[in-house]
């Protein structure tokens, strides 16, 4: 969540999404400091995808059935809702929640430090509300008052050959932002019995499991050289699948495996639970992997 802008009017940044697929045409954030609240208004959402109705889009009905959790970077957040409105054939999303300190809010990339908040200045970003001040290349508004901003989508995203506001057709079905898969992609690791101490080397399970996600296919390595095919979902979650042929692999089940995953990148470490496709927890037996092999040590 580096960028304001991408994070404001891209939908599935909000949420487990694998590859968010709906935008807004413009977006609307508003923070009470006096209420600790946060509500963001993206308006006349449109499809980066081939089907240009929104509410027919996969991402939609998704949502409107409440199959996405919120991502992990807004879990201190309280309160959380998303209602959809569809007035005259546009489709918007209002997302709300509270906060308890302001220093929480730089989970969504808005800074706070001496009774201010730190929006950076970017393109297509105007201030609607509140008391604010310029400093450098960011906008200060004060922490006394309620303020407000809008953020528009980029000008290269849309149709220019369309009356209606329509997603540029030349770039539809191409990644709007990197995919919650490639944390795990392109990297071999390798089954401890539980995660190391910092500078301490981890304790490698006898006959472990290996894994190797390719960068760029979706196919898997398991134990250095058996090839499967493997599917991301929403939800941080992986379809690991095991056909009849492949032996000894004693951690995972002929059949689908469906497991959410957690990638640490300071240390070095992934663990895999147990889940069904839509990334609900089945099971507390969790598998655990480190990026490094015994024969590192």
């Amino acid at each position: 969540m580096n960028e304001v802008k991408i994070f404001f009017i891209i939908l599935g940044t909000f949420f487990m999404r694998e590859q968010p697929s709906l935008v807004a045409e413009k977006s609307i954030v508003a923070i009470d400091p006096l209420k600790k609240e946060v509500i963001i208004t993206q308006q006349n959402l449109i499809s980066a995808t081939d089907i240009k109705d929104v509410s027919q889009t996969e991402e939609y009905q998704i949502l409107k059935g409440n199959g996405l959790n919120w991502v992990k970077e807004l879990e201190s957040f309280r309160n959380k809702k998303i209602s959809i409105e569809d007035k005259e054939g546009k489709v918007s999303a209002i997302l709300s929640f509270n906060y308890d300190e302001p220093k929480d809010l730089e989970a969504i990339n808005i800074s706070y430090s001496k009774d201010f908040f730190h929006v950076f200045q970017e393109e297509n970003l105007e201030v609607l509300t509140g008391k604010h001040q310029i400093e450098e290349a960011d906008l200060l508004f004060s922490s006394q008052t309620p303020f407000s901003f809008s953020i528009s989508i980029f000008e290269e995203w849309i149709d220019p050959k369309s009356e209606k506001v329509l997603f540029n057709q030349e770039l539809l079905n191409q990644p709007l932002v990197r995919k919650k898969s490639d944390d795990i992609k392109g990297r071999t690791y390798t089954q401890v019995d539980n995660f190391p101490e910092v500078d301490e080397k981890p304790s490698f399970t006898k006959n472990g499991l290996t894994l190797f996600f390719a960068e760029d296919q979706d196919f898997a390595l398991v134990n250095d050289n058996e090839e499967i095919e493997v599917k991301y979902l929403d939800n941080n979650t992986v379809l690991v699948p095991i056909p009849e042929g492949l032996q000894n692999i004693q951690q995972l089940k002929k059949g689908d495996n469906y497991f959410v995953y957690k990638v640490d990148e300071i240390g070095n470490t992934m663990t895999l639970i147990p889940s069904d496709k839509f990334g609900k927890v089945s099971s507390e037996e969790e598998i655990y992997f480190s990026i490094f092999s015994e024969q590192d040590n």
